[in-house]
């Protein structure tokens, strides 16, 4: 083979290889979150597609020993998932090669069964969550490393096939370069999309959570509010007083005292509940698929909570905090949020300290 024609060849793999990764890469919706199913089948897919097409364009080094780019999905799937998914992609791809025949067919095997076992990080297994690891490109020595060990196979081939050692050294450096390089491209190309995906999370946190207490925001309220069953409650909390705190203990008290208010209100309620500050001393509770008894034991527990136990949460052990709140069940004909503000102030008009229900 000329060496126009290699490098043609090479050129044309490894854009096989970016488009191919590219791919894998829509199948990442999440980041920090166990992946779908349906998602991760779509992934091995796409992943297995990838090496097969870089297998099905490769370049002939020498009779029987061929040259292409389908190691690096390998590498990739193992380092972000682990040793058992690198295996399951590796094992039909490999099972292919082997088909195909020639004296590089069982160390081509064994080029992929490396590559799989090498590449997981932390020996790992396992990992169904779609995570930023430490980028290839500012190590890639390790890149170097791992396919220098993987390619050793590759003197048996050459060995197999009677090649000059001159030949089997110059193809394994190459190769391993190469093979380096196209991890590198690859590992760009799949953290484009995620460090994308983790951007755009974090926005969505910004925009939908109160900065101070870390609970959902005004804004979120107003469209769960819109979109909540018909079995649904509405808390509305005021801590009692809350200006006297301010002007006691300074803005950096206050901001205590609702943070531990906060903290006590979540762990009132249910896992399926879901809290929000409306703004200032003003919070909201959506109890969810509640039973009118089950809403008054929950509000309840938080007016106890709070009074009991908000001023040692705070740090101020000598003071006595309350709060005071209005229920209502959430239905279409009422206007939900405005009757729940009608029984808070009428709560506040009877001395505090208590939830209006009815």
């Amino acid at each position: 083979m000329s060496a126009l024609s290699l490098v043609n060849g090479v050129v044309l793999n490894l854009a096989v290889l970016i488009a191919g990764v590219f791919l894998v890469s829509l199948t990442f919706f999440r980041v920090g979150q166990p992946d779908r199913p349906a998602a991760l089948l779509a992934r091995y897919v796409a992943l297995v597609a990838t090496s097969l097409f870089a297998l099905a364009n490769t370049v002939q080094l020498v009779p029987g020993i061929l040259f292409d780019f389908r190691m690096v999905p390998v590498a990739l799937v193992a380092r972000r998932h682990g040793r058992l998914a690198g295996l399951a992609v590796a094992l039909p791809v490999g099972t292919c090669r082997f088909l195909l025949g020639g004296v590089g067919a069982v160390p081509s095997l064994l080029q992929l069964l490396l590559v799989a076992w090498l590449a997981a990080p932390d020996g790992a297994w396992l990992r169904l969550t779609a995570s930023e690891r430490t980028a290839l490109t500012r190590t890639p020595w390790v890149a170097l490393r791992l396919f220098a060990l993987a390619n050793l196979p590759l003197f048996i081939a050459f060995a197999l096939g009677r090649e000059p050692w001159t030949t089997a050294v110059g193809a394994y450096t190459a190769l391993t370069v190469l093979s380096t390089v196209g991890l590198l491209l690859g590992q760009v190309a799949g953290n484009t999309r995620l460090r994308s995906l983790a951007r755009t999370q974090h926005y969505q946190t910004l925009a939908s959570t109160d900065a101070l207490t870390g609970v959902l925001n005004r804004r979120q309220f107003e469209q769960d509010l819109a979109a909540v069953p018909d079995d649904t409650y509405l808390l509305l909390l005021d801590l009692d007083h809350f200006k006297r705190v301010n002007d006691t203990y300074g803005h950096d008290g206050g901001d205590r005292v609702l943070q531990a208010f906060t903290a006590i209100t979540q762990h009132s309620t249910r896992a399926r509940d879901r809290v929000y500050r409306l703004g200032g001393e003003e919070f909201a509770v959506l109890l969810h698929h509640c039973p009118p008894e089950t809403a008054a034991d929950v509000a309840e527990r938080i007016r106890a909570n709070v009074q009991g136990t908000l001023a040692a949460r705070a740090g101020l052990p000598g003071e006595t905090f309350t709060v005071s709140g209005g229920l209502v069940l959430v239905a279409p004909e009422v206007d939900a949020l405005a009757v729940a503000d009608e029984r808070l102030y009428r709560a506040k008009a009877h001395g505090r300290n208590r939830t209006v229900t009815a």
